[in-house]
């Protein structure tokens, strides 16, 4: 039984039976919310009928076309079982729309948003139960992925060292190495035969999946051999490359003439839909925070300047931007007038910061300006801080994969700044901790995470942040 038809059996155990339940669920729901707020307009009778129900009914199987339950998949976090639960109910109250013509009717309208509400939890609460559930039986040995490794290198032992000791790999069952060296195993690591004899084994035992990490260089014919063997059997066979050195990364691979080639990097804005939706939101937010805020913020900090300290109220700055092109950043002016602004970073005791410049940059008040870049697409409200020319010659040629934090626009705020890497960078260590989250954003971005980056700002400026100075 392969990988693909030992997911269609978990379809058919977990998936029907969830179905049903969060069916009976959804109608319960309803009926004790009909218990709880009678029907007193008869214009609005039409939602204690049995049609209701019936339109309930149909929209829960039309979710469960568009919204599969995923609670029973390996590593889904609780985000996404939330995530599939609302937009389950969503669907339903979808087909409500299009079937009830009072459902923009007041009361109408309260009754479904709240049963929308309610049932949206109480799905998502049922899930995690079930979740639970499938856990326990997975750690009892039930349904659980039967695995082997052929061949060994060191990507097959890091392989190995995950799927016996990482948490998220339960649900895996590791039989043992097929090798011709048992010596080279860690500890009692079984070796079940010699590669020679793996298709025997693997034709008479139960094996899901093969990770195969012989040099196909080496063992032509003997690669082709054995996934013949694993197509015949039903087993998934995956290949595991000896790519030491590389970056630890998920990597693409693509055909190219016929070629099989892996691509090191997926980002998600290369995406020219995500592109637009993320310009589209900065414009957006940027022109209205120009047009609503920044009028009275600007006339506030021009006061504070002008009596605090001599000179410019917008400090300009070469910055790194989008692909390395530089652009000019715009900022308050927080320090007085000096001749190390390009090249040396604020400190926490950094004499040259006046005191109401302290003020802007504990309050981040002092980057509001940026959201005219922002608006010009020079930067995004969300991306990674943008560095000082000088910086940047010094850290690229210090830090490896530097530069890769360019392939997305600079940001207001980002992914390392709400993670604790803000603010001064006493060591290389530290913007090597920074560059590492940014490259984590850059291939990992979402809008969702956008506005968790966003909301997880403003937090931490409620809150007070010890690094903004």
């Amino acid at each position: 039984m392969n990988n693909s038809t030992f997911r269609n059996k978990e379809t058919l155990i977990y998936r029907l039976p969830a179905a049903i339940m969060d069916l009976l669920l959804m109608i319960a729901v309803y009926k004790l919310m009909l218990l709880a707020f009678p029907v007193l307009v008869e214009a609005d009778k039409v939602i204690a009928s049995k049609r209701s129900v019936y339109f309930l009914i149909v929209g829960h199987l039309v979710a469960c076309i568009f919204v599969p339950v995923r609670f029973y998949q390996r590593k889904l976090s609780l985000r996404a079982v939330f995530q599939n639960s609302f937009f389950h109910c969503l669907v339903c109250l979808g087909v409500f729309a299009v079937s009830i013509d009072q459902l923009f009717h007041a009361f109408a309208g309260r009754f479904y948003l709240l049963w929308g509400i309610v049932s949206t939890i109480l799905l998502w609460i049922l899930h995690l139960i079930y979740m639970q559930i499938v856990s326990v039986a997975r750690r009892y040995g039930r349904n659980k992925i039967h695995t082997v490794i052929i061949g060994i290198n060191d990507n097959a032992l890091r392989l190995h060292s995950a799927l016996c000791n990482d948490p998220s790999y339960y649900s895996y069952r590791f039989l043992g190495f097929i090798a011709d060296d048992s010596s080279l195993l860690p500890g009692q690591t079984p070796c079940l035969c010699s590669i020679a004899d793996a298709m025997e084994y693997l034709s008479s035992n139960k094996v899901h999946e093969v990770y195969c990490a012989i040099d196909p260089r080496q063992e032509p014919s003997l690669i082709v051999n054995l996934i013949r063997c694993c197509e015949d059997n039903f087993i998934d066979f995956f290949f595991v490359p000896a790519m030491e050195g590389y970056p630890k990364r998920t990597m693409t691979c693509l055909e190219q003439g016929g070629v099989n080639v892996f691509k090191l990097r997926d980002e998600p804005l290369e995406n020219p839909v995500n592109s637009a939706i993320k310009r589209l939101f900065d414009i957006l937010v940027s022109g209205v925070m120009l047009v609503c805020i920044y009028p009275f913020v600007w006339l506030f900090v021009a006061i504070g300047t002008s009596l605090t300290s001599p000179g410019p109220i917008l400090f300009r700055q070469k910055r790194t931007g989008y692909k390395g092109h530089p652009f000019t950043m715009l900022k308050f002016r927080s320090m007085k007038v000096n001749d190390q602004a390009n090249t040396l970073q604020a400190t926490k005791d950094d004499a040259r910061k006046t005191r109401f410049g302290n003020f802007l940059r504990r309050t981040s008040i002092d980057e509001i300006p940026q959201l005219v870049n922002v608006f010009k697409g020079e930067m995004s409200l969300v991306g990674p801080r943008p560095h000082m020319e000088a910086h940047t010659r010094q850290y690229s040629a210090q830090i490896d994969e530097y530069l890769v934090r360019h392939m997305v626009k600079p940001g207001l705020t980002g992914w390392a700044q709400v993670n604790g890497c803000r603010g001064e960078t006493r060591t290389i260590d530290r913007m090597a901790d920074r560059v590492s989250h940014d490259i984590w954003y850059v291939e990992h971005w979402s809008f969702s995470l956008d506005l968790k980056i966003i909301a997880m700002t403003f937090i931490q400026i409620i809150r007070g942040d010890k690094q903004a100075y």
